[in-house]
């Protein structure tokens, strides 16, 4: 399926997200595969490995931390999140070694036109942050999430990805705002 960040459904939100990438080279993160702690970085609530392609690519083996820029595209199972800029934050974990993308994933910070797509949702905003250890990715500043035809828009989004729970928060003295379309209405 070819998806472009520009494309938006009538409502406003992504229609989809870039292409051009189904030529990019993924790669694995396997040490996700082999983690013994219940806690695993997920996108989809199936799990996985997660395959992602960028411009760029750095490891500060120091601070644990792999950073893709550039075009960012990460894919596990049905999701998708796309961005500016990809960090990956490693834990001394069960898979231990200090090598290139090894260990546990803590953490990934996800910044610059954040695209989130996923069977039943897509979001966007200008940050987002995946927590391992509560299995929620919290986007912040201008978001939009939609949901079939319904839209809603908001300062803070989490979405707690294997409870399928979603929380809209507006920010400084705004309102939370959505359409609802019925599906009797979106018939017509």
């Amino acid at each position: 399926m070819t998806m472009t960040r520009k494309a938006w459904l009538p409502t406003g939100l992504p229609a989809g997200l870039p292409a051009g990438l189904a030529a990019a080279l993924p790669a694995a993160l396997l040490a996700m595969a082999s983690m013994s702690t219940p806690a695993q970085a997920q996108l989809s609530a199936g799990g996985g490995p997660i395959s992602y392609s960028a411009d760029n690519l750095e490891y500060m083996d120091g601070n644990r931390q792999l950073v893709l820029t550039g075009n960012v595209d990460v894919v596990q199972n049905d999701s998708r999140l796309q961005s500016d800029k990809l960090t990956l934050y490693f834990s001394q974990g069960a898979s231990g070694g200090n090598a290139l993308g090894t260990g546990d994933i803590s953490r990934i910070v996800a910044e610059g036109q954040v695209y989130y797509v996923r069977p039943d949702q897509k979001a966007r905003g200008d940050r987002a942050v995946y927590e391992t250890a509560t299995d929620s990715v919290t986007f912040t500043g201008n978001v939009v999430v939609a949901s079939d035809e319904n839209v809603i828009r908001g300062e803070t989004l989490v979405l707690e990805i294997s409870g399928g729970r979603t929380t809209i928060r507006p920010g400084g003295g705004a309102r939370v705002q959505g359409v609802f379309r019925p599906k009797a209405a979106q018939k017509k």
